[in-house]
């Protein structure tokens, strides 16, 4: 009986700690709370008090872990309203920002390719064909199992699957056009069929069976959409470095690209830019190089107007 009445009392002690403990963890969840606020603020702030009009190459950035806070609680990268330039001429500007740095020529290929989506099944159509259309930058080493693609709109999911594969190295850096049905790139692929849209990329949809568009912008959002989906990627946090918080994939040995992009946006936005202009590129890579870029007229000759279309083995289309 001694015993049971023991037992019983212990079971109370425990119960009364286990209530003090979850009172006690319920204050640190609070605390952490308005700690993580309080480090998303400090985040958000690092970039608000970067005013200087003049251009300025900022080099040094906080931690990821206090990104991964702010990410958490806000979603989107600070300067991500910002965050949009022409997209021919963001490839410009990587080639140049390789050139300077490598001291070696570095080219731009235009890419179109179709990316299956789903998986054919007997007996019905369950997917689909996606249009993408990309700016690969880089070297004769790193471009070359490229080359044979450039100026091409190629109706083959191999061909969207070894850009995504491959197109991630140093020396290599892979641009998509985003979609936006504006239409506003000013670049366009012929399938020369009737029911071709002038001025669109055209291609063959085999998931649909019938001819589609892809309406391009000539803006890019150069940060990414899904920062926050990469908060827990395959175990871990996949934002290693402030290079990560891009679009597209920038190689670790090429960091130096983020800082000068995201220095760019800073420079457009404490000067209410909506479209930098010849003068704008003069003065940033006057301040990086000492040397004066035309950004717009070599975009115009590096990137081609129209596409030739290399249709499908599968379907002949």
């Amino acid at each position: 009986m001694d015993k049971i009445k023991t037992l019983q009392k212990e079971i109370q002690s425990l119960e009364e700690k286990r209530k003090e403990a979850n009172h006690f963890l319920k204050k640190v969840n609070t605390l952490q709370n308005d700690i993580y606020g309080y480090i998303a603020d400090a985040y958000e702030n690092f970039y608000n008090r970067k005013r200087n009009k003049e251009f300025v190459l900022y080099e040094r950035f906080p931690n990821m872990d206090a990104l991964q806070i702010y990410v958490s609680r806000r979603g989107s990268f600070p300067l991500q309203q910002d965050g949009e330039l022409n997209v021919k001429e963001l490839a410009e500007i990587v080639k140049h920002l390789y050139q300077f740095r490598a001291d070696q020529e570095f080219e731009i290929l235009t890419v179109g390719a179709t990316e299956l989506k789903g998986m054919p099944v007997y007996g019905g159509q369950t997917f689909s064909n996606v249009a993408h259309l990309y700016f690969l930058v880089g070297n004769a080493f790193t471009l070359a199992p490229f080359k044979e693609f450039n100026g091409k709109y190629i109706n083959s999911d191999k061909v969207n699957t070894k850009i995504d594969l491959y197109a991630k190295g140093k020396n290599l850096l892979c641009i998509e056009a985003d979609k936006n049905s504006k239409n506003t790139l000013g670049i366009e692929c012929p399938t020369h069929r009737f029911w071709d849209r002038e001025g669109l990329i055209n291609y063959y949809n085999e998931g649909y069976s019938e001819y589609m568009t892809l309406p391009l912008s000539s803006e890019k959002q150069v940060f990414s959409s899904y920062l926050s989906s990469h908060l827990n990627y395959a175990g871990g946090y996949n934002i290693k470095g402030i290079k990560d918080v891009f679009d597209f994939t920038i190689h670790p040995f090429d960091s130096y690209i983020a800082k000068v992009l995201i220095s760019i946006i800073i420079y457009k936005r404490n000067n209410g830019i909506v479209k930098l202009t010849n003068e704008d590129y003069h003065h940033i890579f006057d301040v990086l190089f000492g040397e004066k870029v035309e950004i717009k007229e070599e975009a115009e000759r590096d990137i081609p107007k129209q596409l030739l279309y290399v249709q499908s083995e599968k379907s002949g289309r």
